[in-house]
């Protein structure tokens, strides 16, 4: 069994641009999702542009950790206890639906 939750906050001061945080737990004991007894955290940032209706883009960075040694490094008999990502995407969409999501 394990104990999972979620924050996230999302700021839009324009229809033009977000900025965007998310933060979430998971108390993974006996190894259900992740095949090893852990506490896993994540914390994210992201800021996303809209263009026009239907077309956007993101920037996102993100850093897992965890209490035990879980994440793979480039020499996977030393894992690591955390790992940070980041991200560029650009989101394009049609359809009936207008304005924001």
């Amino acid at each position: 069994m394990g104990c999972d939750f979620a924050f996230i906050r999302i700021y839009q001061p324009s229809a033009h641009y977000a900025i965007a945080a998310r933060s979430e737990y998971l108390s993974d004991r006996g190894g259900m999702f992740s095949n090893a007894t852990q506490a896993l955290k994540e914390a994210t940032g992201a800021y996303r542009y809209n263009f026009g209706d239907g077309f956007s883009a993101f920037l996102e960075y993100r850093r897992d950790w965890s209490n035990q040694f879980y994440f793979i490094t480039a020499n996977p008999a030393a894992p690591s206890s955390h790992q940070d990502t980041a991200g560029v995407g650009m989101v394009w969409w049609y359809g009936g639906k207008q304005g924001a999501w």
